[in-house]
């Protein structure tokens, strides 16, 4: 929940911080029971993809390990396992829109 609580607010600065507080008691079942690939550097998680089926219903990773290939290789080992994956994005999350056009088998 740290890195979704994080994630959220830094890359969706356009929607106020109480939006995501008041949807983190709805999120936390949902990230239960969903698919979860995770990235770990020891014990700590870094990253994380929640899917359901084939929708990447969400995908973080710690700013301090941003930039630095994580989330590409995480993205690499989901598309090597899925034949399809699906996704939306905030048209004003420009970065983040910006990493997943660069995916071509992302549709």
């Amino acid at each position: 929940m740290r890195l979704w609580w994080q994630g959220n607010l830094k890359a969706h600065q356009f929607i106020h911080a109480e939006y995501w507080k008041s949807n983190a008691p709805l999120v936390r079942p949902l990230i239960q029971q969903s698919t979860l690939w995770v990235v770990r550097e020891g014990a700590t998680v870094i990253a994380f993809c929640g899917l359901q089926q084939d929708f990447i219903a969400g995908f973080f990773v710690d700013e301090k390990h941003r930039r630095r290939g994580v989330g590409t290789a995480l993205m690499a080992k989901l598309q090597a396992t899925y034949s399809k994956l699906r996704l939306t994005v905030y048209q004003k999350n420009i970065r983040v829109a910006q990493f997943y056009k660069n995916l071509s088998s992302i549709c």
